[in-house]
């Protein structure tokens, strides 16, 4: 008994010391610490150290020049840092040659950076705004921000700790359809019937605030795949019309209806009007008054009532030069095991630049973390939380980057943005590595935001990722479509007004003396810098939450050579999982799983489908087949060796022609199918000897494919799988998804 306890004194004692071990830095070497305790005058050692990640970053520029060939180490301890201006890396703070400049989590800890402000000053609201709802009132509480008083300050989200508020807004509405002669140009305004709108909003009619200039309108204009985010500008009450300070990228009117989405009945609301002050948890910021409106769940605000101050928490920028050939990057950067909160949304402007239909613009200051001009640089095992905006961004010259390892959630926006320079001859933005990320709920503002949105970049490689509850689109490559080359659409008349206004779609980023007379895809082929990209082992599920028409993984525009290869799709309700959109040619779309979703795949032009499974489509379409008047034909693209397996009642169709011109089966190199329906093993065969009067599936069959346990998710096939015999190769599923290098921190709820 004495020996063992005396073990166990002794294991205690060495743990102790290892402990103070870690504490004073015996077991932990770092150049430089940071601390929430610190101080900035301090030396910076682990016992004393900083107390900003802009004071270690100055102290890593004297560092370089006596450490120009080692690895530089700066460690974070526990706690938040609250930033009050966004952290900038310059040219300055590059590694030498190959060294490496890390600024990393003390082991163990996790550090955390918000631009956020608390709230405090809290008295309860006695002298009732006309407007307040009745149920509001004895239960709102107000805080005065002097600072905010004359639009010196605005702000539009607010979290208690890190969850979002809501912020007061109208019941849902449709604008009637449009145009209408008190607004003839549509986008930038509508009117409203008062027994269609006014006494809709939550009892309390559309009027002419006294600080309009708070005010939004939030709506779904004219088309499916479209969410707008407009300041407004004027109420005429008598006319019964609304105006906007920003234009809408579409018209301001009821939501188009379609193939993909029931009707929509409320596709616009108004935000941030006392008159909608009617639920517990909302708020009210009026900067007319310099006061913010609070109707706090618990019956009184909490102690951690917070509202960011940056878009940007830290940026990485490099010299960039727009208009020149050359850009000077900053390298060899690591960003490890932090976490970046409160941030605020983006506003648009009117010189703003869109991307194709406007999702997001070109250069824009709205991400948690921004690379602007960066090469060589790592974001690690970090996460990007309950911020307004997008979670990172990677603008113009960004090469050989990678983000990795990361947890994005609960962000207003898009989670990661690759914007390369818009098309011209400056291709800089490309090789960069998205790797082992979980994304979900994002896009919780924005509703047209993406996982991850690639525009104009390529030879990337996007792979391994989980992503789910999306509000729209998973992962998208884009570009710039012929027409908005050369602002016309064949008929001879120009529309570079029309294109211009409103950043309609992406002709404002065209660089047109560089890209000179290009006209047709052949010529504007070496502008489109998209090309390349492989999207792979990625699992995605649960997205198109709000938006429709859209996609698992979507392609358009993009130079040609991409890859979508062995992604895991399944249990989406709407659209189609895999989409070549407009002028996407040259696409390789292999070795992917589709299951339990609305429709397969919508194709294209010349894009290959070879050696997929599509199982249980409950649309009962599994490929679909499209084309546009001036987009070429399919002639000579390969589908081939897929299995396309139905188990539901309703009749399966696997190929469904919807164009505008034709493009059809035939079109294409269709061969080595496997169709069947288990409901009707007919159908399977009915369908093939239809289609095979075109010349094609000449030797497709229909039979079961004899998957190993279709119902536990494993599509592996029976050794004697007729779908083998067809040449098919096994999908190795084991590639898929997040790998054992994802931080078991983060695993939680996922």
């Amino acid at each position: 008994m004495y020996c063992r306890t005396c073990k166990i004194i002794a294991a205690l004692i060495v743990l102790v010391l290892s402990f103070q071990g870690l504490v004073f830095g015996a077991a932990v070497k770092a150049d430089f610490c940071i601390s929430p305790a610190g101080n900035d005058s301090n030396p910076g050692t682990l016992q004393k150290p900083f107390a900003t990640l802009s004071r270690a970053r100055d102290a890593v520029r004297v560092l370089k020049n006596t450490k120009p060939d080692s690895d530089i180490t700066v460690l974070i301890r526990d706690g938040t840092y609250y930033l009050k201006e966004t952290v900038v890396f310059g040219l300055g703070d590059s590694g030498n040659n190959n060294q490496l400049i890390t600024y990393a989590n003390y082991p163990g800890e996790e550090p955390t950076f918000s631009s956020g402000v608390k709230i405090t000053g809290w008295e309860k609201l006695k002298k009732y705004p006309n407007a307040l709802p009745d149920k509001a009132k004895g239960k709102v509480w107000v805080a005065e921000l002097p600072e905010t008083k004359g639009d010196r300050w605005r702000f539009y989200t607010m979290y208690d700790g890190e969850q979002r508020l809501p912020r007061a807004r109208s019941r849902g509405f449709a604008p009637p359809k449009g145009p209408h002669d008190g607004v003839p140009d549509h986008k930038d305004g509508f009117e409203f019937p008062e027994r269609d709108i006014m006494r809709i909003p939550k009892g309390a009619p559309i009027r002419n605030w006294p600080n309009l200039e708070d005010v939004e309108l939030f709506i779904r204009p004219h088309s499916q795949f479209i969410f707008n985010i407009l300041p407004l500008k004027s109420v005429d009450q008598k006319a019964g019309i609304l105006r906007t300070a920003i234009k809408g990228s579409y018209p301001l009117e009821e939501m188009r209806t379609g193939t993909y989405q029931e009707d929509i009945p409320e596709s616009a609301w108004i935000e941030n009007v006392i008159d909608f002050l009617d639920e517990p948890g909302e708020w009210v910021l009026n900067t007319q008054q310099g006061r913010l409106y609070y109707w706090p769940k618990d019956g009184k605000p909490g102690d951690n009532i917070m509202v960011p101050t940056l878009q940007e928490l830290v940026k990485v920028e490099g010299n960039i030069d727009i208009k020149g050939p050359i850009d000077k990057p900053v390298r060899n950067l690591v960003f490890k095991g932090l976490t970046f909160i409160h941030g605020e949304r983006d506003l648009w402007s009117d010189d703003d630049k869109g991307i194709q239909h406007v999702w997001a613009m070109e250069d824009k200051p709205d991400g948690l973390f921004r690379f602007r001009g960066a090469e060589n640089c790592v974001i690690d095992a970090c996460r990007f939380a309950n911020s307004g905006g997008n979670g990172v961004r990677l603008d113009f010259h960004c090469q050989g980057n990678t983000v990795k390892n990361s947890l994005f959630e609960n962000l207003g926006a898009t989670a990661i943005f690759l914007c390369g320079y818009g098309p011209g001859t400056k291709d800089v933005n490309k090789r960069n590595l998205i790797f082992n990320n979980c994304i979900h709920d994002i896009g919780q503002l924005n509703w047209q935001s993406f996982g991850v949105l690639i525009w104009q970049s390529g030879e990337n490689r996007i792979a391994n990722n989980l992503l789910y509850n999306l509000p729209y689109n998973s992962i998208a490559i884009t570009g710039a479509r012929p027409r908005f080359f050369y602002m016309d659409y064949g008929d001879g008349q120009d529309r570079t007004q029309e294109f211009n206004d409103g950043w309609r779609h992406v002709s404002r980023t065209v660089r047109r003396d560089e890209v000179g007379t290009a006209r047709t895809w052949e010529t504007i082929v070496p502008f489109e810098h998209g090309r390349l990209n492989i999207i792979e082992n990625n699992e995605i599920h649960h997205i198109l939450r709000k938006l429709s028409d859209g996609s698992g993984i979507y392609a358009s525009g993009t130079g040609p050579f991409n890859v979508i290869r062995r992604n895991y799709i399944h249990d989406v309700s709407r659209c189609h999982m895999i989409r070549t959109d407009g002028w996407q040619r040259d696409t390789l779309i292999t070795e992917n799983i589709v299951y339990n979703c609305w429709e397969g795949m919508t194709r294209k032009h010349y894009n290959h489908v070879e050696n997929n499974i599509f199982v249980n489509m409950t649309s009962g379409t599994y490929i679909m087949f499209r084309r546009f008047k001036e987009e070429e034909p399919t002639i000579g693209s390969r589908i081939q060796r897929n299995i396309c397996y139905h188990s539901g009642d309703n009749k399966p169709e696997f190929y469904q022609i919807l164009s505008q011109a034709p493009n059809k089966p035939k079109d294409c190199d269709a061969d080595y199918n496997l169709f069947y329906s288990k409901a009707d093993p007919k159908a399977g065969s009915e369908f093939i000897k239809k289609i095979q009067a075109d010349g094609i599936e000449e030797h497709s069959i229909s039979a079961d494919p004899l998957f190993v346990d279709l119902e536990n998710g494993d599509f592996r096939l029976k050794p004697n799988s007729p779908a083998l015999k067809l040449g098919f190769k096994q999908i190795d599923v084991t590639k898929i998804g997040l790998t054992e290098n994802f931080p078991e921190r983060f695993r939680k709820g996922i």
